[in-house]
């Protein structure tokens, strides 16, 4: 039976091993023999493994997050550096180390499981729902010309920035987050993720009156056309958006083309013409319900209701049974019952439903759930759909 358990520190070396060959097969290795030699960008996760007669066999990284899920920031852990050589595929690996993953989670109270996947179906048919879009906006310089019809505000500067100032970035970016998935971001992760993370971006911002109002964090890339990529962009207002925009049109003399990742598509209502503008959508995150029943009574809902829910889960057996969600006076309570189910859903489904990402209507068209129509408004009722958007990669 395969051992899961934490990488021991004699067993780093082998575990960024693995890790290269599966996600940067094409460069050069360079061993990384301790934790002290690894780039502090990489401490922040704990280290697991699976291990079959005592040689690794599949990996996975842990991080854990707050992030605002239905009125409240809610522990969710973050999944990474899933991976299992080739010479052992095929043996159901995988399979099992995300079961203990979530088995760990189960007995740390953590309820909910968030990932980037390499592959949606891989870990739909595992239980996690897409929960997330991206959309990735493109234009040249010049189309953001409509900064020149107006000067810079009085008082106001374009500087750049280091880690020690991630306290007002940090202002700045709660500023522009209240929608559900966003990051209570730490210290930590500022100084080793923002600023550190494998392409040591730039990070700029723009101030007025001496206050941070605006940030970019972006990397100049050298492809077919030089390319100024935003990959992360945070205004208090308006005017620090546009100032933002107008800080990527003075680039103009160095680079071809700019994009932008973003949660929406205001750049092209900014600019003259919206047909210059690029903008690609692309799936994002996924995320899953850990434990159900602890997960339903925390959330907050908008209004009383009760249903009883069949849920099929063929991973976390504490999930796959039926469920009484009773709401009332404002207070969730959700328990397991032997009473007949008013709807039938799988975890996936339900793990949209409850972040807001899938409508239950929607839900019930692609088959997740199963309701009568009525059951459905109760539903839509308790879970109304929301602009879920998780920007950070992990």
């Amino acid at each position: 039976m395969p051992d899961y358990r934490p990488i021991a520190e004699a067993e780093y070396e082998e575990y960024t091993r693995l890790l290269h060959y599966a996600f940067s097969p094409a460069e050069t290795y360079e061993p990384t023999e301790s934790r002290d030699d690894a780039p502090d960008w990489s401490t922040i996760a704990e280290e697991r493994g699976l291990y079959a007669d005592g040689e690794l066999v599949s990996t996975v990284a842990h991080y854990w997050h707050a992030l605002w899920i239905r009125g409240a920031y809610r522990d969710v852990a973050g999944v990474a550096e899933v991976s299992t050589p080739p010479n052992h595929r095929r043996n159901g690996y995988s399979r099992q180390l995300l079961s203990e993953s979530l088995r760990e989670y189960h007995e740390r109270e953590v309820n909910f499981a968030a990932l980037w996947p390499f592959s949606h179906s891989f870990y739909r048919q595992l239980g996690w729902g897409r929960c997330s879009d991206r959309l990735s906006i493109a234009c040249t310089p010049d189309t953001l010309g409509f900064v020149n019809r107006s000067d810079p505000p009085a008082s106001s500067d374009f500087v750049d920035l280091d880690a020690d100032r991630w306290a007002e970035l940090d202002r700045v970016y709660e500023n522009g987050n209240d929608h559900e998935l966003a990051m209570d971001r730490t210290e930590q992760w500022w100084r080793k993720r923002v600023f550190e993370w494998r392409t040591d971006p730039y990070v700029a911002g723009w101030e007025r009156d001496g206050e941070l109002r605006g940030y970019l964090v972006y990397t100049i890339e050298d492809d077919e056309q030089r390319t100024m990529a935003v990959e992360e962009l945070g205004a208090i207002d308006t005017e620090a958006y546009t100032e933002l925009l107008r800080f990527c049109r003075y680039h103009d003399s160095q680079v071809d083309r700019i994009t932008i990742n973003a949660k929406d598509m205001l750049v092209s209502d900014f600019v003259d013409d919206p047909y210059a503008v690029d903008i690609e959508v692309q799936p994002g995150a996924m995320i899953r319900v850990v434990d159900v029943e602890r997960a339903l009574s925390s959330l907050s809902y908008p209004t009383d209701g009760a249903v009883v829910l069949e849920v099929i889960d063929g991973i976390a057996e504490w999930n796959d049974r039926r469920f009484r969600l009773v709401v009332e006076d404002g207070v969730p309570t959700c328990t397991v019952t032997g009473d007949s189910p008013d709807a039938t859903v799988d975890v996936a489904t339900l793990s949209q439903i409850v972040v807001g990402y899938r409508g239950v209507e929607r839900a019930a068209q692609t088959g997740g759930l199963r309701a009568s129509q009525a059951t459905l408004e109760t539903l839509t009722a308790l879970f109304p759909r929301t602009e879920p958007y998780l920007r950070e990669w992990f």
